[in-house]
């Protein structure tokens, strides 16, 4: 019955195009899920979520409170989990790129210095290295299989060091100089890249505790004064404001977010 459930979900969601979306962010985010088993797991948990506020509150607001919560939360940890892990492979591709051209100098060949760097250092780079070795062995290009893993990862910077072996390849040159030079250039990239994000962590926290502020208050008068803070509750006059207070936090938030959101 399950199976059957899980099944009926993808048939949903392939109609609308949704499972290739789930599948990549489900891939970069390195979770041994297909896209059907996630989205049927996720309703049901969300479902049952809502269901127990509901029963355990009364509150038919506070039951939609949480389902949007539920329907958001679990798309929200899904891209943390996808960013920190492409933050763990960018810092480790300089390293990566550095280790390859020493395994050049040494006399291998670029299929067998991938296969050496990739026991070397640790995941995600180190599993995505192991991956392009396993599909070069069953007959794949190397130049592909480096091109997905910049696709996998979203990562620019690998898919320059891609550009850079395969113009290399075709017209020949030092690779090993050449991988140092694209190491040394994204060392500098990374190093800027944590300036800018020292310098606006300030705007960072006060995005963070301006949003947090109405919600958290709001929940401390509802403890302290429930009579008082129902009245906003109430349809009219009190939803509207509530609207207008939840856009204006939005358009604050998306403000403030574009004002200290740098690309390097």
């Amino acid at each position: 019955i399950l199976q059957k459930a899980v099944d009926f979900t993808g048939e949903m969601a392939e109609r609308r195009g949704v499972p290739e979306k789930v599948e990549v962010m489900l891939e970069r985010a390195n979770l041994p899920l297909r896209a059907p088993e996630a989205m049927f797991f996720t309703a049901v948990l969300a479902a049952i979520v809502v269901v127990l506020s509901f029963l355990l509150t009364g509150n038919i607001i506070v039951a939609f409170v949480v389902a949007i919560v539920a329907a958001i939360l679990p798309s929200a940890i899904l891209n943390f989990k996808i960013r920190k892990r492409q933050k763990a492979f960018l810092r480790q591709l300089p390293d990566m790129l550095t280790l390859l051209a020493g395994t050049l100098k040494a006399g291998y060949s670029i299929g067998q210095g991938f296969e050496s760097v990739s026991t070397e250092v640790t995941d995600p780079m180190g599993r995505e290295l192991r991956r392009v070795v396993t599909e070069t062995r069953l007959g794949r290009s190397l130049e592909e299989s480096l091109d997905a893993v910049a696709e996998r990862m979203d990562s620019d910077d690998f898919s320059w060091a891609v550009m850079a072996i395969r113009i290399q390849r075709e017209v020949g040159g030092n690779l090993a100089e050449l991988l140092m030079t694209v190491a040394d250039t994204m060392t500098q990239r990374e190093r800027l890249r944590r300036e800018v994000s020292t310098l606006t962590a300030e705007g960072k926290m006060s995005a963070i505790i301006i949003g947090a502020l109405p919600p958290v208050l709001a929940a401390v008068m509802y403890v302290m004064n429930p009579t008082y803070i129902k009245e906003l509750f109430s349809p009219g006059l009190g939803y509207a404001l509530l609207a207008a207070a939840v856009v204006m936090m939005g358009i604050g938030f998306a403000w403030m977010k574009k004002t200290i959101t740098i690309e390097v």
